[in-house]
Formats: structure tokens, sequence, C-alpha cells
């Protein structure tokens, strides 16, 4: 059972031949275990089926407006657009009471803000920016998010957070249509509506550290800084114009959202953790992939080495903290980072003969680790557990 159940059935069946547990515990463990994970495997298949069917639905739709979309004119395809948004959300408010619903549900919210947002930018053909009619559109487009948010909050801790991003597209709908500001000018509204954003979750979370009050605000927050990375890149490129420099602060974003990941997982309040800041580490060693050879190679014009040093630097830091503190996803993608920029590295100054000797010495030096492994981790482990 071992072998097919993972290691927590491993885990069991060393504590029964270490009588640490008897036969019958550690049968009733089984099955607890097997109830568990197969509660687990019915959510994700919900949500994948969920998603299989926002796709279908929008394939639909796409057949539908193919077929019908030239016998319309501009107001009314928008029209089409918000009704079938309103419909679509009001249905998946009414699904989320059903727990066996809830995927679908989220889903189908969230394709719907997708639609009223689609609806507001293409009115755009029916009614120019600031006429009369822009202007209503602006302003419907920023009252959405305001009738929305006051239910959302109370429901779940999904939604709120997609709601956030929602939010920003719609405050960008009702700038466009609505007023007469640049695009710059309307980055940086945007960038100040998500700081002031941010600054109000951040002080909810100090207020609120056990997140028994407001349980979604930081999954907000997070999603928040996901959305402050389109928002770095459209500033830099935009009112800055960085151009090919866009990348520093992006590489600064980069390193905010691991050392707010790192304080999540070591030094938060214990109502703030959650077992997915390790995989946000893991995702974000895997980031700095591409960005650390932008920076290096495009962005700072330096040499094949220094983007080794860039890249491999941070898989071994990656590896490194994956070793101590046994986090297999980090411990991964840090030796992913590794390799390419070793790989990189040897075939920009040796040809097929470079990379071969970089990769051997790679190879060798991973041989290596893989033998000290086991000491530096019984070092880490508990008295007990090595």
């Amino acid at each position: 059972m071992a072998g097919s159940g993972g290691p927590v059935y491993a885990a069991i069946e060393r504590w029964e031949e270490k009588s640490l547990v008897t036969r019958e515990l550690g049968a009733r463990l089984r099955q607890e275990v097997a109830a568990t994970s197969a509660a687990g495997t019915v959510r994700v298949s919900q949500y994948v089926v969920a998603a299989t069917g926002a796709v279908v639905l929008l394939i639909a739709a796409g057949v539908f407006l193919d077929w019908a979309w030239p016998l319309m004119g501009e107001g009314a395809r928008s029209g089409v657009l918000v009704v079938v948004g309103l419909l679509v959300h009001v249905f998946g408010v009414r699904f989320e009471v059903r727990h066996r619903w809830v995927p679908a549900a989220l889903f189908m919210q969230t394709a719907a803000l997708g639609l009223l947002v689609t609806a507001a930018f293409y009115s755009k053909l029916a009614w120019p920016d600031v006429s009369a009619g822009g202007v209503a559109v602006g302003i419907a487009s920023l009252a959405v998010p305001l009738a929305l948010a006051p239910r959302t909050l109370r429901r779940n801790v999904v939604m709120p957070a997609i709601h956030l991003c929602a939010a920003l597209a719609f405050v960008t709908a009702f700038l466009d249509r609505a007023t007469p500001l640049s695009s710059d000018a309307i980055v940086w509204t945007l960038d100040g509506v998500l700081v002031v954003a941010s600054a109000v979750m951040v002080a909810l979370l100090r207020e609120d550290p056990a997140g028994e009050r407001h349980p979604w605000v930081l999954n907000a927050f997070v999603s928040a800084l996901y959305a402050g990375a389109v928002l770095v890149v459209l500033t830099a490129d935009g009112p800055l114009g960085m151009q090919n420099r866009v990348v520093y602060p992006l590489d600064a974003w980069w390193l905010l959202v691991v050392l707010l990941t790192l304080w999540g997982i070591h030094r938060a309040p214990h109502g703030l953790r959650r077992n997915w800041f390790g995989d946000q580490l893991a995702y974000s060693v895997l980031l700095w992939i591409p960005l650390g050879f932008m920076t290096t190679l495009e962005a700072m014009n330096q040499a094949p080495w220094t983007a080794m040093v860039a890249v491999g630097g941070v898989g071994v830091a990656g590896f490194a903290y994956g070793v101590l503190h046994r986090t297999r996803k980090v411990l991964f993608t840090g030796a992913l980072a590794f390799v390419l920029g070793v790989w990189y590295w040897a075939a920009e100054i040796g040809g097929a003969l470079g990379v071969v000797a970089g990769l051997v010495f790679a190879a060798g030096l991973l041989f290596w680790i893989s033998g000290r492994v086991s000491g530096w981790m019984s070092r880490t482990l508990p008295t007990g557990q090595g």
C-alpha cells in the first residue's frame, strides 16, 4: 500500500513496524487518509471540469457571436455582452450556495466579470470616449465593483481576490471612457489606486492577524501583488519610458514577492500562514530564470558568465533552501535554475564542447551534493526524525 498510497501510508507502515501504533490504529489511519485523499481528488476534479465548462461556454459564445454579430449594430453588440455577463453572474451567484456547484459558480462569476469589462471597452465603437454614452458606460463600469463588493466579501475568500483584479479593469474602463485623461495619466491613477488598496489591506491584516474577521484579505492582498506586476510593466514602459530597462522595476517587484513569501512562511502569525506559500516561493525561483537572463543580457548587456551567476546563484540559493527546509518544489526549481544557468554559459563560451564540459561539471557538483544531502537534512531534523 505504501507504494501506491504515498509517503503517508509509508509513514503509517513504519510506525507499525516500530510498534509506535497498533495494527488497528494503523488501519483506521489508512481509512482516514484514503477518505481525505478522495475528497481532495473530487474537489480538484470539480475545478478541472468547471474550468473546461467555462472554456466550452466561451467557445459557444464565440460561435453564436460569429453568427449573430453581423446582424447587430455596435450598441446592440455591447448590450448583448452586458446581458450575457449579468445572466452568467446571476447563475454563478445562485449556484454558489450549493456546495457541489462552488467551482462552477466561481468560474461563472469570473467569466461574467470578463464579459462586462469587454462590453465596456467594446462600447467605444458605439459611443466615443467622453461622449454622453461614453460617460454613462464609464460610470456604469465604476458602479459594478462597488455594487458587487459587499456581497462578495461576505461569501468566500476566493472571489474577493478575483474582484480586486477585476476592479482595476473596471476603474481603467471608467477613466478611459468617462475622462479625458491620457494613457499615462490613467496608468499613474491605477498605480495610486492599487497602492491605496494595498495599504488598506495591510492595515486590516495587522488588525486581524488571526484572519478571523476578514478571512478574504490575505488572498486579495496576494492578488494585488500580482496585479502590481502588470502595473509595474505598464508604468515603466509607458510614463517612465524605460524601454529595455523595464525589467529593473520588475526585478524589484520579484524581490518584494520573495521577501513577503519568506516572511509569510517563517515569520507571519499562524493565522496568516498558508501551505501554498511554499509553492509560491518555488514559482518565484522559476520566474527568476527568464528575469535573470533578461536583466543581465538585455538590460545590462553583460557577458554570459554574469547570467550564469545571476540565474545559477538564485538556483543554488533555492536548492539550499529546499534542502534545509525540506521543500521539494523549491529544491527542484532551484536545481533547474542552476542547470540552465550553467548550460547557457557553457553554450556561449565553448560551443558543443563547452556545453559538455559545463554540464559534466554541473552533474559532478550535483552528484557530490546528493551524497551530502542526507547528512545536512539529518542535522536540521528534530531529534528522533533523522
